[in-house]
């Protein structure tokens, strides 16, 4: 049968694709595919083999390894790779003998970015090949299927989805960084639900993604099986400059000079240390009331607010209002203004809803200066700013969680966000918090404020909080 580097190598095939027409800066990968697959490697391979998977020797078995990690940076054209993968497989996959339905299964983050990433490459792949292309039956917007019988489809991270399916390949994009839309992590849930449909084809289950954080699956994969001449799964770990000879050299400067630590994960490959989720999902969930999302305001009870304010271009506008109940801090209130609106107008409505709760003041962030200050103050609102920072906010937070002092409303985004929040240890000693690139964290930081702004009034001796500014200009708020 025609290995995937003939395949690669034959213009008729593959190698018909445009940016395989030269192979020469796709070396490493030759190897990483040879090494897949089981198949011999040069003197010159075997030492980049080792290099790359820490092993001592080039023992591969029969067919190659039925199970492989690929740790490399960004822009290192893994997407592209882990798409040939599934093309070979498709185009050399034999009808299953009982009759039943073989897949190709490419697993995302979520359904577009298999659909845009994987899938469309796959699609390409078998396009540009003369002999290849008719092969292609059926082609639908998740899914194609071929002569053989054989379904290339591609898959959001949900283990249920594939469950029952069989498979001659499954293929995750971009592991690291799987999560359901509650931000839970379901990397491991992924893994455990592809194996089986593997079980009984001898088919490959394949991860390649950027690294991330010192936990989940691809960092336990990594943990156990790289450097191990015994391990059954292949790691191979790499830089994308490694991966990828033509990227850009001011490109990558930038990036080390603007970001050092996503540089050293998504550029070098390497997993960021002492980065963790800040909360215990459990313990978060014990915190919540079912059901509860608002309470309306009673009389006798002293609120408090906080809000994190925004220009209305991307982030949210986000109001927390609370008091402090027997047992603790008690979220009455969460408002959140989508982006876009009118700053004016969404203030003019916190201020509303301020009022309804009987306050004239509000503790914010120091965000754009005066502007919110203003803008409140023309609402009859005093906007006071707090006097510590986001990070110092969150971890108030966390001791507050576990502590079991505080209620939160049952509100789906407000969870998410506080699900998504690291802790990632500071050069300094002082730990940083703050979301997963790509997230928002304005429901969090609202209620974040209002908790500690709640709590610390249990505090026997106050300390300064913050500073009011009303018409008479500013003083210290105690």
């Amino acid at each position: 049968m025609i290995t995937i580097i003939d395949a690669l190598q034959d213009k008729n095939l593959f190698g018909g694709i445009e940016c395989f027409k030269d192979l020469t800066t796709w070396r490493r990968w030759i190897t990483f595919l040879k090494a897949t697959y089981g198949l011999p490697l040069s003197d010159g391979e075997v030492e980049t083999f080792r290099k790359h998977t820490g092993r001592s020797e080039y023992t591969p078995p029969a067919g190659g390894w039925g199970e492989v990690a690929c740790i490399v940076g960004r822009q290192s054209g893994k997407t592209r790779v882990a798409s040939i993968l599934a093309a070979y497989e498709a185009a050399t996959a034999k009808p299953d003998p009982g009759g039943g339905e073989l897949y190709a299964l490419l697993v995302a983050q979520d359904h577009r970015a298999a659909q845009r990433a994987l899938l469309s490459y796959v699609s390409a792949a078998l396009g540009a090949s003369d002999v290849l292309k008719n092969s292609v039956v059926e082609s639908l917007r998740d899914s194609m299927t071929l002569k053989s019988g054989l379904r290339v489809a591609a898959y959001p991270c949900r283990p249920a989805s594939v469950r029952g399916l069989r498979a001659r390949v499954a293929i995750c994009d971009e592991l690291a960084f799987f999560r359901n839309s509650e931000q839970y992590p379901v990397d491991l849930e992924m893994l455990r639900a592809l194996r089986p449909t593997l079980a009984t084809t001898g088919g490959k289950l394949i991860s390649i993604s950027s690294p991330y954080g010192q936990a989940g699956a691809l960092w336990e994969i990594h943990r156990r099986h790289y450097g191990r001449d015994d391990a059954l799964i292949l790691v191979w770990q790499a830089t994308a400059p490694e991966m990828n000879p033509t990227l850009d050299a001011n490109y990558l400067e930038r990036m080390k000079e603007d970001d050092p630590d996503g540089y050293r994960a998504e550029v070098l490959g390497e997993f960021r240390a002492g980065l963790a989720t800040l909360f215990d999902p459990d313990v978060l969930d014990e915190a919540v009331v079912p059901g509860q999302r608002e309470l309306p305001p009673k009389d006798g009870i002293a609120y408090h607010a906080f809000v994190d304010p925004s220009g209305g271009r991307s982030d949210a506008f986000t109001l927390a209002i609370g008091h402090l109940g027997e047992d603790g801090a008690v979220v009455d209130a969460l408002r959140a203004w989508k982006a876009p609106f009118n700053p004016s107008g969404v203030t003019e409505e916190a201020a509303v809803l301020l009022r309804q709760y009987r306050l004239n003041l509000v503790i914010g962030d120091r965000y754009a200066g005066e502007w919110p200050r203003e803008q409140f103050r023309r609402c009859g609102i005093r906007y006071g700013v707090a006097d510590k920072p986001k990070s110092d906010l969150y971890l108030s937070l966390l001791a507050a969680v576990n502590s079991a002092r505080v209620e939160l409303p049952d509100d789906p985004a407000l969870l998410r966000e506080l699900r998504g929040l690291e802790r990632r240890r500071g050069s300094s000693g002082r730990d940083r918090v703050d979301h997963r690139p790509g997230s928002h964290d304005d429901r969090a930081n609202a209620v974040a404020g209002l908790i500690d702004l709640l709590l610390r009034r249990t505090q026997p001796r106050q300390k300064p909080r913050a500073i009011l500014f009303g018409p008479r200009g500013s003083r210290t708020f105690t």
